[in-house]
């Protein structure tokens, strides 16, 4: 699972390539229809700061806006995506909270 550095006074956009996954659907290659996004710590934190705005998503990559993290917490940022073909896939990255 691939993981960045975010510092708390950052807002920072974070996008989601599934152009490889869906062009697997066949010919002609699937889209996306819906995108949603989830941030929950992975070390025990409170579930309370990061905040998730601007989900924006195009035919084929997912993007979200993260702010307010914690400094020394570890999250677990999870796009799910449902497709025109009607499969559900879901990917995750980690986030770190650093000061920078």
């Amino acid at each position: 699972m691939p993981h960045f550095l975010i510092d708390p006074d950052e807002r920072l956009d974070f996008t989601f390539d599934w152009a490889s996954f869906l062009a697997e659907g066949g010919s002609p290659p699937d889209a996306i229809a819906g995108a949603s996004f989830t941030i929950v710590p992975t070390d025990g934190g409170s579930p309370t700061g990061p905040l998730l705005s601007g989900e924006a998503s195009s035919a084929s990559a997912a993007t979200v806006f993260v702010s307010n993290c914690r400094v020394g917490a570890i999250y677990r940022l999870t796009n799910r995506i449902v497709t025109t073909a009607g499969r559900i896939a879901e990917r995750s990255i980690t986030l770190r909270g650093e000061q920078q």
